[in-house]
């Protein structure tokens, strides 16, 4: 049978860092309630009490089920009390027969239930005299030393390789002998480790913020795909959302079978999840709990859907045309537009996720002449478009540079090459595949030539003009291509003919007053911060929790 604990609060009224400090709100209630709270949730503490010398104080701890409101006499309320003989007196005053003592200080708030519950049975288990909740504070440490300084770690060496240095917070847990004996810690405590998120203790205004930033925090578990039919261009959307997620905490989850996106998830160094199936996945997201789940997966179902929404998590998916699209919080499609769109769509270009090495790449400012064409067509090119655009620039007479970017899907190399054997010596032919950067091509090209998909979007960013092709009717239908001004569409992959493509490209070459035309459109197209649209979307009224 577990011991009787009595969890006791101290709050004076007087502090001077943080003036009011009790008092003051962080989140949803004072910051005196969270110790309060999270005494009164723990199922080991069998009585809470408040040690106070306010009555504004007092009244909060009232409000939130305090056993016992101890007045402390004006002797202990002052700066320069040590919390010991706070907690004896307060220990005095309390009927019962309790063998530990809990001080929970209200400058702690984040501890959580569940770390009061283990630490007190870690101490019944092992029966020190005294245990102190603790979080790890390892760095390079130096100490004046008459007029020079020396370090205190014995070698010089990286951070995870240090032995441990471990910092107090304000939570102790203490035998009743201790206590009485006007004491909180014995000579040989014992320790209990928290995550630095839930050690923040609140000493000055930085720490209130960061606790209250600690508090708002949601979890966001983002469903993603990635193989040889689907490419890679979701799980880099969710990666570069993630990039600018520094307030949230987010966790991967894909197949086993999407092995690009696992790839690069790896990669990328953000947790993820493997799951086999999506019965495994949703097993885990009722286990788990997620403020959000965000399904970067195109099409889903409404069983589906309205599973997450059971759960009580927020759902927003990206470029779904499913029947689960209808029950989702929201529906973000870049590439689509529509006149009468449902209530929970997000649409058009203003909701394009630009990868961080397009934000930061130079567009361009003028394309006085056309030397070097970028043809890109991504995924496994399913028509094979490389070959049809090469076949059709064979015979083009400017002097010309192309650079091919195959996707991470492309198989039909031997097609390609007796197509670049054949080429005269006025073009150079480069062909490249998985490149480091995609912007840094297209910050050389003077036209992209590419299908229909999120790379019309990553040019329209640089202000670099282009001709499309659509690869399947679902390409066809994204209006980006036909309603930008800078996008010449020259339709479906079936209908389109060498010929179209070739004239297409020499008109373009031979006049500049088009090519101008064509990137100025580009330019009026505000797409760089389509990533702060979508974060507002995804966590949509959440943040006013």
């Amino acid at each position: 049978m577990p011991p009787n604990v009595l969890s006791i609060v101290p709050a004076r009224g007087g502090s001077k860092g943080i003036p009011r400090k009790n008092l003051r709100e962080l989140g949803d209630r004072p910051l005196v309630a969270h110790a309060i709270t999270t005494s009164k949730e723990s199922h080991i503490v069998d009585k809470t009490i408040l040690t106070t010398d306010n009555k504004e104080i007092a009244q909060i701890g009232r409000q939130y089920g305090v056993d016992q409101v101890v007045k402390r006499p004006e002797e202990l309320a002052s700066d320069e009390t040590p919390l010991a003989p706070v907690i004896k007196h307060a220990f005095g005053c309390v009927d019962g027969d309790f063998e530990y003592v809990l001080c929970f200080q209200p400058t702690t708030p984040l501890v959580a239930s569940s770390s009061i519950d283990e630490a007190l049975r870690s101490t019944v288990d092992t029966d020190p005299d005294s245990l102190i909740f603790v979080r790890d504070s390892t760095h390079h440490y130096w100490r004046e030393t008459g007029e020079s300084y020396e370090s205190l770690s014995r070698k010089r060496k990286n951070r995870q390789w240090m032995d441990p240095i471990y910092e107090e917070i304000g939570v102790f847990i203490s035998h009743k002998d201790l206590v009485i004996e006007g004491q909180r810690v014995g000579t040989n405590p014992s320790f209990y480790e928290v995550s630095q998120q839930e050690g923040i203790d609140i000493d000055t205004y930085q720490d209130w913020i960061l606790a209250e930033s600690q508090l708002n925090r949601k979890l966001v578990v983002y469903r993603v795909i990635g193989d040889s039919d689907t490419g890679t261009g979701h799980v880099y959307r969710g990666i570069t959302i993630a990039d600018h997620l520094f307030e949230h905490d987010i966790v991967f989850a894909t197949y086993e079978s999407n092995d690009l996106a696992i790839d690069k998830l790896e990669e990328s160094n953000y947790e993820y999840q493997q799951f086999k199936d999506q019965a495994s996945f949703l097993e885990y997201v009722t286990e788990t709990e997620p403020d959000v789940v965000v399904n970067d997966i195109l099409d889903t179902d409404t069983d589906y859907i309205k599973h997450l929404k059971e759960i009580g998590a927020r759902v927003v998916n990206f470029e779904d045309l499913g029947e689960g699209a209808e029950h989702a919080d929201a529906v973000i499609n870049a590439l689509f537009e529509y006149s009468n769109p449902p209530e929970n769509n997000f649409f058009g270009y203003e909701y394009f996720c630009l990868r961080n090495e397009f934000r930061y790449a130079t567009p361009h400012d003028e394309i006085p002449s056309v030397d070097r064409i970028m043809i890109s067509f991504g995924g496994t090119d399913e028509n094979n478009l490389t070959a049809k655009t090469l076949r059709a620039l064979s015979h083009i007479e400017d002097n010309l540079e192309l650079d091919i970017v195959l996707g991470l899907g492309y198989t039909k190399w031997k097609s390609l090459d007796p197509i670049v054997e054949g080429f005269s010596s006025n073009i150079k032919v480069d062909i490249n595949q998985d490149v480091r950067s995609m912007a840094e091509h297209m910050e050389q090209a003077d036209l992209l030539i590419t299908s229909n998909g999120r790379t019309l979007y990553e040019a329209g960013s640089l202000n670099l003009p282009v001709i499309s092709i659509a690869q399947n009717q679902r390409e066809q239908r994204h209006p980006y291509a036909h309603v930008s001004r800078g996008v010449l569409s020259l339709g479906q992959a079936h209908y389109v003919t060498e010929e179209n493509i070739r004239t297409a490209v020499s008109d373009y070459i031979a006049d500049q007053d088009r090519r101008e035309k064509m990137r100025r459109a580009l330019a009026g197209h505000d797409i760089t911060n389509g990533i702060e649209r979508i974060k507002s979307v995804i966590f949509g009224d959440i943040n006013e929790d």
